[in-house]
Protein backbone atom coordinates (compact mmCIF):
# COMPACT_ATOMS: atom_id res chain seq x y z
CA UNK A 1 0.00 0.00 0.00
CA UNK A 2 1.11 3.62 -0.64
CA UNK A 3 2.31 5.78 2.06
CA UNK A 4 2.38 9.13 0.38
CA UNK A 5 0.53 10.51 -2.42
CA UNK A 6 1.44 13.45 -4.27
CA UNK A 7 -0.03 16.02 -6.64
CA UNK A 8 1.07 18.27 -9.14
CA UNK A 9 -0.82 21.63 -8.29
CA UNK A 10 -2.37 23.79 -11.00
CA UNK A 11 -5.18 21.60 -13.08
CA UNK A 12 -4.52 18.74 -11.09
CA UNK A 13 -6.28 20.04 -8.04
CA UNK A 14 -7.09 22.88 -8.86
CA UNK A 15 -8.19 25.18 -11.84
CA UNK A 16 -5.22 26.96 -13.15
CA UNK A 17 -4.12 29.97 -10.57
CA UNK A 18 -7.24 29.09 -8.31
CA UNK A 19 -7.58 28.00 -4.71
CA UNK A 20 -8.46 24.20 -4.48
CA UNK A 21 -12.63 24.41 -4.22
CA UNK A 22 -15.06 22.63 -1.30
CA UNK A 23 -15.16 19.72 -2.73
CA UNK A 24 -11.58 19.31 -3.06
CA UNK A 25 -10.33 20.37 0.24
CA UNK A 26 -13.21 18.02 1.97
CA UNK A 27 -11.35 14.98 0.03
CA UNK A 28 -7.87 16.03 0.54
CA UNK A 29 -8.71 16.06 4.47
CA UNK A 30 -9.95 12.90 4.45
CA UNK A 31 -6.72 11.55 2.73
CA UNK A 32 -4.80 12.98 5.11
CA UNK A 33 -5.82 11.24 7.76
CA UNK A 34 -4.80 8.19 5.67
CA UNK A 35 -1.62 9.31 3.83
CA UNK A 36 1.05 11.11 3.71
CA UNK A 37 0.12 13.91 1.02
CA UNK A 38 2.18 16.52 -0.84
CA UNK A 39 1.57 19.29 -3.86
CA UNK A 40 4.40 20.02 -5.89
CA UNK A 41 4.36 22.78 -8.45
CA UNK A 42 6.40 25.39 -10.26
CA UNK A 43 4.62 27.96 -8.39
CA UNK A 44 6.21 30.24 -5.66
CA UNK A 45 5.06 29.29 -1.93
CA UNK A 46 2.69 32.30 -1.37
CA UNK A 47 0.44 31.12 -3.71
CA UNK A 48 0.50 27.55 -2.88
CA UNK A 49 -0.19 28.95 0.42
CA UNK A 50 -3.24 31.04 -0.68
CA UNK A 51 -4.43 28.12 -2.69
CA UNK A 52 -3.24 24.66 -1.27
CA UNK A 53 -3.39 25.46 2.72
CA UNK A 54 -5.70 27.78 3.07
CA UNK A 55 -9.22 26.36 2.01
CA UNK A 56 -8.54 23.38 4.29
CA UNK A 57 -7.94 25.53 7.34
CA UNK A 58 -11.27 26.73 6.66
CA UNK A 59 -12.80 24.02 6.79
CA UNK A 60 -11.10 22.83 9.85
CA UNK A 61 -9.87 19.12 11.40
CA UNK A 62 -7.19 18.57 8.50
CA UNK A 63 -4.40 16.21 10.04
CA UNK A 64 -1.56 19.01 8.49
CA UNK A 65 1.15 16.97 9.72
CA UNK A 66 0.53 14.90 7.43
CA UNK A 67 0.59 17.52 4.91
CA UNK A 68 3.93 18.75 2.79
CA UNK A 69 4.41 21.71 0.33
CA UNK A 70 7.17 21.62 -2.23
CA UNK A 71 7.07 24.96 -4.35
CA UNK A 72 9.57 25.61 -7.30
CA UNK A 73 9.33 22.05 -8.96
CA UNK A 74 10.57 20.81 -5.41
CA UNK A 75 13.44 23.16 -5.12
CA UNK A 76 11.94 24.12 -0.79
CA UNK A 77 10.02 21.93 1.22
CA UNK A 78 7.54 23.28 3.70
CA UNK A 79 5.95 21.36 6.40
CA UNK A 80 3.43 22.43 9.26
CA UNK A 81 4.70 22.54 12.73
CA UNK A 82 2.61 24.19 14.83
CA UNK A 83 3.81 26.02 17.84
CA UNK A 84 6.89 23.87 18.27
CA UNK A 85 9.94 25.58 18.91
CA UNK A 86 11.63 25.22 16.26
CA UNK A 87 15.90 26.41 15.68
CA UNK A 88 16.46 27.70 12.62
CA UNK A 89 19.71 27.30 10.44
CA UNK A 90 20.87 28.01 6.94
CA UNK A 91 17.91 29.54 4.95
CA UNK A 92 15.29 28.09 6.91
CA UNK A 93 12.25 29.77 7.37
CA UNK A 94 9.22 29.94 10.20
CA UNK A 95 5.62 31.33 8.95
CA UNK A 96 2.70 31.01 10.64
CA UNK A 97 3.29 27.33 11.71
CA UNK A 98 5.00 26.30 8.36
CA UNK A 99 8.99 25.87 8.76
CA UNK A 100 10.76 25.81 5.15
CA UNK A 101 13.95 22.96 5.63
CA UNK A 102 15.42 23.95 2.32
CA UNK A 103 15.81 26.05 -0.73
CA UNK A 104 18.06 26.78 -3.32
CA UNK A 105 18.25 30.17 -4.77
CA UNK A 106 19.60 31.48 -8.30
CA UNK A 107 22.07 34.06 -8.41
CA UNK A 108 20.58 37.94 -8.92
CA UNK A 109 23.12 38.16 -11.83
CA UNK A 110 21.49 34.54 -12.98
CA UNK A 111 17.99 36.18 -12.33
CA UNK A 112 19.30 39.65 -14.59
CA UNK A 113 20.12 38.22 -17.35
CA UNK A 114 17.24 34.83 -17.42
CA UNK A 115 14.61 37.88 -17.88
CA UNK A 116 16.81 39.98 -20.09
CA UNK A 117 16.74 36.36 -22.23
CA UNK A 118 13.69 35.93 -22.08
CA UNK A 119 11.70 38.89 -23.06
CA UNK A 120 14.22 39.42 -26.38
CA UNK A 121 13.69 35.91 -27.41
CA UNK A 122 9.62 36.06 -27.06
CA UNK A 123 9.78 39.71 -28.35
CA UNK A 124 11.60 38.17 -31.49
CA UNK A 125 9.14 34.95 -32.21
CA UNK A 126 6.19 37.71 -31.67
CA UNK A 127 5.32 36.32 -28.41
CA UNK A 128 5.48 38.99 -26.18
CA UNK A 129 2.41 39.81 -25.19
CA UNK A 130 1.79 43.89 -24.26
CA UNK A 131 -1.20 43.76 -22.34
CA UNK A 132 -0.76 40.76 -19.82
CA UNK A 133 -2.50 40.15 -17.04
CA UNK A 134 0.08 40.21 -14.37
CA UNK A 135 3.55 39.75 -14.39
CA UNK A 136 5.13 38.18 -17.72
CA UNK A 137 8.45 37.21 -16.33
CA UNK A 138 8.37 36.25 -12.32
CA UNK A 139 11.38 35.88 -10.16
CA UNK A 140 10.35 33.02 -7.94
CA UNK A 141 13.57 33.12 -5.90
CA UNK A 142 14.39 29.66 -6.84
CA UNK A 143 13.41 29.71 -10.34
CA UNK A 144 12.47 32.34 -13.08
CA UNK A 145 8.67 31.77 -14.67
CA UNK A 146 7.94 33.37 -18.31
CA UNK A 147 3.87 32.97 -18.46
CA UNK A 148 2.91 33.85 -21.73
CA UNK A 149 -0.29 35.84 -20.92
CA UNK A 150 0.53 37.23 -17.36
CA UNK A 151 0.35 35.60 -14.31
CA UNK A 152 -3.41 36.29 -13.86
CA UNK A 153 -4.44 35.53 -17.49
CA UNK A 154 -7.84 33.44 -17.26
CA UNK A 155 -7.67 29.94 -17.38
CA UNK A 156 -9.76 29.56 -20.91
CA UNK A 157 -7.22 31.97 -22.46
CA UNK A 158 -4.14 30.23 -20.98
CA UNK A 159 -5.83 26.62 -22.13
CA UNK A 160 -6.14 27.92 -25.60
CA UNK A 161 -2.76 29.60 -26.06
CA UNK A 162 -0.41 26.59 -26.73
CA UNK A 163 -2.08 23.60 -26.45
CA UNK A 164 0.47 21.24 -27.68
CA UNK A 165 3.55 22.99 -25.99
CA UNK A 166 4.77 24.04 -29.96
CA UNK A 167 5.47 27.99 -29.38
CA UNK A 168 6.91 27.10 -26.19
CA UNK A 169 9.23 24.67 -27.94
CA UNK A 170 10.12 27.29 -29.82
CA UNK A 171 11.15 29.72 -27.42
CA UNK A 172 13.14 26.96 -25.32
CA UNK A 173 15.20 26.03 -28.55
CA UNK A 174 16.00 29.61 -28.97
CA UNK A 175 16.76 30.00 -25.73
CA UNK A 176 18.71 27.12 -24.19
CA UNK A 177 22.27 27.72 -25.63
CA UNK A 178 22.55 31.00 -23.64
CA UNK A 179 20.45 29.20 -20.66
CA UNK A 180 23.69 26.44 -20.96
CA UNK A 181 26.10 29.58 -21.21
CA UNK A 182 24.93 31.08 -18.14
CA UNK A 183 24.71 27.60 -15.80
CA UNK A 184 20.91 27.56 -15.85
CA UNK A 185 18.76 24.83 -17.46
CA UNK A 186 15.18 25.63 -18.83
CA UNK A 187 12.01 23.62 -19.39
CA UNK A 188 8.58 23.94 -20.19
CA UNK A 189 5.96 24.52 -17.15
CA UNK A 190 2.07 24.97 -17.15
CA UNK A 191 -0.04 25.56 -19.61
CA UNK A 192 1.37 28.99 -20.99
CA UNK A 193 5.29 29.08 -18.58
CA UNK A 194 8.54 28.16 -19.54
CA UNK A 195 10.55 27.67 -16.16
CA UNK A 196 14.52 28.27 -16.11
CA UNK A 197 16.18 26.90 -13.39
CA UNK A 198 19.03 25.11 -11.52
CA UNK A 199 20.77 22.74 -13.57
CA UNK A 200 18.97 18.86 -12.26
CA UNK A 201 15.83 20.42 -11.05
CA UNK A 202 12.70 19.09 -12.24
CA UNK A 203 9.95 17.29 -10.37
CA UNK A 204 12.23 13.61 -10.06
CA UNK A 205 14.53 15.86 -8.60
CA UNK A 206 11.69 17.59 -5.80
CA UNK A 207 10.66 13.53 -5.32
CA UNK A 208 14.30 12.43 -4.64
CA UNK A 209 14.15 15.02 -2.31
CA UNK A 210 10.74 14.38 -0.62
CA UNK A 211 11.63 11.06 -0.28
CA UNK A 212 14.82 12.39 2.34
CA UNK A 213 12.44 14.35 4.25
CA UNK A 214 9.57 11.54 5.11
CA UNK A 215 12.27 8.88 4.68
CA UNK A 216 10.05 6.60 2.40
CA UNK A 217 11.07 4.72 -0.98
CA UNK A 218 10.34 4.58 -4.72
CA UNK A 219 7.62 2.08 -4.26
CA UNK A 220 5.68 4.12 -1.33
CA UNK A 221 4.70 6.83 -3.52
CA UNK A 222 1.47 7.52 -5.81
CA UNK A 223 1.91 10.81 -8.19
CA UNK A 224 -0.95 12.32 -9.92
CA UNK A 225 -0.13 15.10 -12.80
CA UNK A 226 -1.85 16.52 -15.98
CA UNK A 227 1.46 16.45 -17.59
CA UNK A 228 2.86 13.00 -17.66
CA UNK A 229 3.20 12.72 -21.83
CA UNK A 230 7.00 13.51 -22.53
CA UNK A 231 7.87 17.08 -22.58
CA UNK A 232 5.66 17.98 -19.86
CA UNK A 233 6.93 19.09 -16.54
CA UNK A 234 5.77 15.93 -14.56
CA UNK A 235 6.95 13.72 -17.07
CA UNK A 236 10.65 13.42 -15.50
CA UNK A 237 8.00 11.87 -12.24
CA UNK A 238 7.10 8.96 -14.22
CA UNK A 239 10.86 8.74 -15.93
CA UNK A 240 12.49 8.20 -12.34
CA UNK A 241 9.81 4.73 -11.82
CA UNK A 242 6.82 6.16 -9.50
CA UNK A 243 3.97 4.79 -10.10
CA UNK A 244 2.00 7.80 -11.86
CA UNK A 245 -1.83 8.32 -12.60
CA UNK A 246 -2.87 10.95 -15.88
CA UNK A 247 -5.39 13.21 -15.21
CA UNK A 248 -6.75 16.13 -17.40
CA UNK A 249 -8.60 17.86 -14.91
CA UNK A 250 -9.28 18.18 -11.16
CA UNK A 251 -12.65 16.80 -11.65
CA UNK A 252 -10.30 13.83 -12.85
CA UNK A 253 -8.64 13.91 -9.98
CA UNK A 254 -11.61 13.70 -7.49
CA UNK A 255 -12.80 10.99 -8.81
CA UNK A 256 -9.76 9.21 -8.12
CA UNK A 257 -9.82 10.41 -4.76
CA UNK A 258 -13.27 9.40 -4.34
CA UNK A 259 -12.30 5.64 -5.57
CA UNK A 260 -8.82 6.03 -3.33
CA UNK A 261 -10.65 6.65 -0.01
CA UNK A 262 -13.80 4.28 -0.53
CA UNK A 263 -11.02 1.66 -0.74
CA UNK A 264 -9.29 2.63 2.19
CA UNK A 265 -13.08 2.90 3.79
CA UNK A 266 -13.37 -1.30 2.76
CA UNK A 267 -9.48 -2.43 4.16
Amino acid sequence: MKKVIVFDQDDTINITKLPIDEEMAGLLKCLLDKFQVCIMSGTNWEVMRKNDIEPLVEIEGANFENYFIMPTTGTQFWHYVGDETCVLEGNQLLENGWKREFAHFLTENQVAKISDTLEKATRKLGYWCEHPKGEIIENRGSQVTFSALGQWAAPEEKYKWDGEMKKREEIVRLIEPEMTQLGVQVGIGGSTSIDVTLPGIDKAYGILRLMEQLDVEKKDILFLGDKLQRGGNDYPVKKLGIDTIEVRNCEDTKWILRGILGVCDVM
